[in-house]
């Protein structure tokens, strides 16, 4: 297989080198005592034609530029309140899904992680109970018996 692709590969090759052989693969020389080609003649005749009007202003022109140095009009600093309330204020959206949230169709996830709290530390306190429950069975199984002397 890769014989017969590198044979047609150099036919390939031979045929456009015999293609472009017989063409040409530059321009034919030009004889100097040609007239120069239309577009030449024209860029040379815009080349020798004045430049554009000079554009001169109507008033002087101010060369140093002038700048202020002092303040008009003090910052706008935003109080705790109003930074609060454009920090904390629902957008729509929110407000909308707080509602739909409220209707029991949506995920409450506070609700969700505090009953998955509570469960959490009812099985703590259950397993201390146990803990303690087993400890105290192994001391009272390993304590003497208690003699009556009546």
């Amino acid at each position: 297989m890769g014989i017969f692709r590198q044979g047609c590969i150099r036919v390939l090759c031979c045929a456009a080198i015999a293609v472009y052989g017989q063409t040409g693969l530059g321009a034919a020389p030009q004889d100097p005592g040609d007239p120069p080609a239309p577009s030449l003649s024209r860029i040379k005749q815009r080349l020798n034609k004045p430049a554009a009007t000079r554009l001169a202003p109507k008033e002087p022109v101010q060369l140093r530029p002038t700048f202020r140095t002092h303040v008009t009009g003090r910052p706008w600093v935003p109080t705790l309140e109003e930074h609060l309330r454009e920090t904390f204020t629902l957008t729509d959206f929110q407000r909308q899904y707080a509602a739909y949230a409220g209707r029991c169709c949506g995920l409450d996830l506070g609700a969700l992680v505090g009953t998955i709290d509570r469960a959490l530390a009812e099985r703590r306190e259950r397993k201390i109970r146990e803990e303690v429950a087993r400890e105290l069975a192994f001391v009272e199984a390993s304590r003497p018996p208690v003699k009556d002397d009546r």
